[in-house]
């Protein structure tokens, strides 16, 4: 099919269900997609695993070839009739369209901003796909409009483009902590993925966007799919209300349980003031560097209620030879928040240009790419950038008289388990109590984590091992050597004694006469709590 221009996608309306007769034909949609079963797993059966495996990867020729098949039967199944339209880019005629849906037809999609005609066939308007989430009533399958992804545009995606479902918004829905709380707020909601997930263990939630286009695309979504997200269509209000606004300016004065954010934190260069129009909203904060990531974490005190958390995903600049830690270290210590950064990539600023411009298909225009791309050299090299880090933020207010704020800066590029939000919710649990009363921790009966083996290794014909690993099979995969009194703390710990009394047992084991056994077993507590801060050690 043919690729739309720049401007004319950028024309496309976005859905639309302002009206009474807009909100009543999303409800006849929903009842058509679920009785067609267009959901991923019936995509994947439709399909196959070759072509499923190519669509993940953006490649739509493996599953136009399948689709086109299925579409020359005399009664198209419904499903590989939305499948050749949302996700695959084909054309279908309007009438197999029509069929599909008896009751919306082709002319109600358009209607509703989804499809348009031209001529006979019928062509995408949005990007209209299943998704699935996992709530503590067990799996919903939903589906996201959102804008057409690049393969279907011709040249650089538009400035107002809205996201789907993208693997920073999946990895954010991942990692986020799901306790239940009575007020959440998701900045930069995009087409409300964050949202979805929220909805399942907040009473009310937030939802802010500079974009009237993201949040026209977030209404539509939230109408679609109001039942499994338990909303009533006509008082969505009652638990959700979506504001027009940057960062935290929509909601000044207010304070909430929970925050999270996939922020427009990509550095873009700053150049004329006639370029400005030229940046995306979804990524670009319109900020010098990374100043956004510094003046949005500067302002969640301020509506984070206390004991509040927020997580987000982020970039932050390495200036010179300094640490990478050096800037998020600054930013939460001047918050006065509890901070956890891990990092999980750092890029040099020519493969930090490469990433964006491809991003939004700006490589098309060869031309406009040596612009763009000698513009961020520029830039890097005028304010001193030598790289970039991107990684997961977590984020606490502490409460009145918590002491001095904890802050942990690691680097974990290597593969992780997710969902990782348990995990990471009961770290900084376990952090926070560590920070408040170590002794408190100590007098805790500790047992080694199901997942966590060791691993000694040394030179053949050694006595003792050189090197004792403690290594996670799950979550953070984490893989840390450990002193032999920690191995020795960590092999009695079955549950039958307190930290403390192991530790001290281990340190009266080791003295042989040329150890100072009290700093000996000082060192071993702080190992031992850094093990229970990690995981390594867990409550009995």
């Amino acid at each position: 099919m043919t690729r739309l221009s720049r401007e004319a996608a950028a024309a496309l309306p976005a859905p639309r269900s302002e009206s009474d007769a807009a909100v009543a034909a999303v409800a006849v949609l929903r009842a058509e997609l679920q009785a067609a079963r267009f959901t991923n797993a019936r995509v994947s059966e439709l399909l196959g695993p070759e072509a499923v495996a190519a669509l993940d990867r953006e490649q739509i020729a493996p599953g136009q070839l399948v689709v086109s098949r299925l579409l020359q039967q005399e009664r198209p199944d419904p499903c590989a009739v939305f499948t050749a339209l949302w996700l695959l880019d084909m054309e279908v005629d309007a009438d197999v369209v029509s069929a599909a849906l008896p009751r919306l037809g082709a002319e109600g999609l358009e209607t509703l901003g989804l499809a348009h005609r031209d001529g006979g066939t019928c062509r995408p308007s949005v990007d209209l796909r299943p998704y699935q989430v996992q709530g503590r009533e067990g799996e919903s399958d939903l589906w996201v409009t959102s804008d057409l992804s690049a393969h279907q545009v011709d040249g650089p995606l538009p400035a107002e483009h809205v996201l789907g479902v993208g693997q920073a918004s999946l990895t954010l829905a991942s990692i986020t902590h799901r306790r239940p709380v009575r007020r959440a707020l998701d900045i930069g909601t995009g087409c409300g993925i964050q949202l979805f997930h929220l909805l399942d263990h907040a009473e009310h939630v937030v939802a802010t966007d500079l974009s009237d286009r993201a949040l026209a695309f977030t209404r539509f979504n939230l109408l679609l799919n109001a039942p499994a997200l338990r909303l009533d269509p006509r008082r969505l209000a009652d638990r959700v209300e979506l504001r027009r606004g940057s960062l935290l300016d929509p909601v000044a004065g207010e304070t909430f349980d929970l925050v999270v954010s996939n922020p427009p934190f990509v550095i873009t260069p700053r150049v004329t003031e006639a370029r400005v129009g030229e940046r995306y909203t979804y990524r670009d904060g319109g900020r010098t560097g990374d100043e956004l990531m510094a003046e949005l974490i500067g302002g969640l005190p301020a509506v984070l209620a206390p004991g509040g958390t927020a997580q987000m995903l982020g970039n932050w600049e390495v200036h010179g030879a300094s640490d990478w830690q050096e800037r998020p270290r600054g930013w939460a210590q001047e918050a006065g928040l509890d901070a956890w950064f891990v990092q999980r990539d750092l890029q040099d600023g020519p493969g930090y240009a490469e990433t964006w411009l491809r991003d939004a298909a700006e490589e098309r225009d060869l031309d406009d790419y040596r612009r763009r791309y000698a513009e961020y050299v520029e830039d890097f090299a005028t304010r001193g950038v030598t790289a970039v880090g991107f990684g997961l933020i977590w984020l606490h207010r502490p409460r009145a008289g918590a002491g001095p704020s904890w802050v942990r800066l690691e680097e974990i590029t290597h593969p992780v388990d997710q969902p990782l939000g348990p995990i990471l919710g009961r770290a900084a649990e376990r952090a926070l109590a560590a920070a408040a009363d170590r002794a408190a921790v100590l007098d805790q009966r500790l047992v080694v984590a199901g997942d966590v083996t060791e691993e000694r290794h040394q030179r053949f014909g050694a006595a003792d091992p050189e090197v004792i690993l403690a290594r996670q099979g799950g979550g953070l995969r984490r893989a840390r050597p450990v002193s032999s009194g920690a191995a020795g703390v960590l092999g009695a710990a079955d549950g039958d004694f307190a930290a403390g009394q192991l530790i001290t047992a281990v340190g009266a084991l080791l003295d042989d006469g040329t150890v100072d056994v009290e700093q000996l077993t000082s060192a071993l507590r702080e190992e031992v709590l850094e093990l229970y801060v990690d995981g390594f050690l867990t409550e009995a």
